[in-house]
């Protein structure tokens, strides 16, 4: 009853009195999007805050470092409803993979390591069995280094104060999920692995190291590590909903699983706009590095991954339009950054509810202020819907056996077997099954390239599909969003 009537009272405030607070002096745009386009942006984000059930947000867009819009919209607290203003602290989740990265990266352009050494060499607690897995594979997610938790494996103890090695020796517990270079597959793990790396490479908390070497130096004071005992000013509550939709507290973890460095940062938006502004220099690393570090490894066969891990950032196209991005999800929260590089756009959106749509909410307010960035519709009028109708059969048969190759040309035999279509299986497998699928783009005489919507319970995927005049497949490209 105390839940419920917290959030009668949260709707009220929030939809009749006003979702937003204005940036602190001094953190005000130096430019401004026209009013249509913030007006767009506002409508739509108080309309999903509503579908969702997002208690506060806070978001920046940010054009070649310069913020655009930086709005705070709805509650940070419920209990004392406070304002999500742009100086609210959220916890970020994932978007910390990228500065463990960076902490990587500047320790090899120091010489104190090497992306292609192997993890053994800082970390002789691995089994013989882990010998191919180096620092880069790990960074890019083809180590094969399993998640601690996964749909069918739960080895953490959320409430367990791990030691280091007590983590280390749990990480090490399993088999590869593959050999190390041959496929792709997301591994929180393999970045807990990496901050132990820093660790004992810089002799310092990797915390620590960043703080030193890339937030303090860039006036990101509102950027750490993750503590229950510190004061935090500005600190937003993260909150979660039960599988019947009652909304609770964020659960509770231990605090050795909040300084782990696969995701375990506080910031806010004026932070990460300076961090985004960053970017485009030499500030963090030299340019040169910080774009190696967006580009896409191929696997040791040299086939193009199906998913397109940089070091710390997906590198997708979505539309033609080159985009660097992470989401991240945590204890109550969930968060993206999504950089459309070619346009020099970027757009940060920080929430305290977990599992909400971010990432979906980022590309639609980039498509509110560049048209050109317009996500896919839900569909468009299919001219060939048995052309569809084939497509879900042959992801239905590479769900099942792992393969349909009949339906492959000899060019994308090369290019996707083994390595994509092995990816491709596990994926369909882990998500469950396609709910619904549905065009969304056509281009080229008789349809020969296509992209589908494919609806999962908890994520949506589009697939970009090229033919061959006999309606074979002839490439196959996935971009995923949550």
């Amino acid at each position: 009853m105390y839940r419920m009537s917290v959030l009668a009272l949260f709707l009220s405030l929030a939809w009749h009195a006003g979702l937003a607070a204005d940036p602190p002096a001094g953190e005000r745009p130096a430019q401004a999007l026209p009013a249509h386009s913030t007006a767009a942006i506002d409508r739509y984000l108080r309309e999903e805050m509503h579908r969702q059930g997002i208690l506060g947000i806070s978001l920046a867009v940010v054009k070649e470092g310069t913020p655009l819009y930086v709005k705070g919209y709805g509650v940070a607290t419920l209990e004392h409803d406070v304002p999500a203003m742009p100086q609210t602290v959220y916890q970020i989740g994932s978007i910390g993979k990228q500065f463990t990265a960076v902490a990587v990266m500047k320790l090899a352009n120091e010489h104190k390591l090497d992306l292609d050494d192997k993890l053994s060499k800082y970390l002789p607690e691995v089994p013989p069995s882990w010998d191919r897995v180096t620092l880069r594979l790990m960074l890019n997610h083809q180590s094969g280094i399993p998640q601690f938790t996964t749909p069918q494996r739960q080895l953490l103890d959320l409430v367990h104060d791990y030691s280091d090695e007590e983590l280390i020796k749990l990480a090490v517990s399993q088999p590869l999920d593959f050999e190390p270079g041959t496929d792709v597959s997301y591994s929180d793990t393999g970045y807990v692995l990496l901050g132990f790396v820093v660790n004992r490479v810089a002799g310092m908390f990797y915390g620590d190291f960043l703080r030193q070497t890339v937030f303090a130096p860039l006036g990101m004071n509102r950027t750490q590590v993750i503590s229950d005992t510190d004061i935090v000013p500005d600190r937003a509550s993260g909150y979660e909903k039960s599988a019947t939709g009652v909304l609770h507290n964020q659960t509770y973890v231990s605090p050795a699983l909040n300084r782990t460095a696969d995701g375990s940062l506080y910031s806010t938006v004026l932070d990460l706009i300076k961090w985004d502004r960053a970017l485009y220099g030499d500030a963090v690393l030299p340019h040169a590095q910080l774009e190696r570090m967006w580009q896409v490894d191929a696997h040791r066969n040299g086939q193009r991954p199906l998913y397109t891990y940089g070091y710390g950032w997906e590198n997708n196209r979505l539309r033609g339009q080159r985009l660097i991005e992470y989401d991240g999800n945590w204890q109550g929260f969930q968060a993206v950054m999504s950089r459309y590089v070619d346009k020099k756009l970027t757009v940060i959106l920080l929430t305290n509810l977990a599992l909400c749509r971010t990432m979906r909410m980022g590309h639609a307010v980039a498509g509110l202020v560049d048209p050109d960035l317009a996500p896919y519709p839900q569909s468009i009028a299919d001219a060939d819907p048995r052309k569809t109708a084939e497509f879900r059969e042959f992801l239905d048969h590479v769900r099942k056996d792992g393969g349909d190759g009949g339906r492959l040309s000899a060019a994308a035999r090369r290019r996707l077997v083994p390595s994509a279509m092995n990816t491709l299986k596990r994926d369909l497998r882990e998500l469950g099954p396609i709910l619904k699928l549905t065009l969304v783009e056509e281009a080229g005489g008789n349809g020969a390239r296509r992209v589908y919507r494919a609806e999962e319970k908890d994520m949506v995927e589009f697939y970009t599909v090229n033919y061959t005049g006999d309606a074979r497949i002839d490439d196959l490209q996935l971009f995923s969003e949550y």
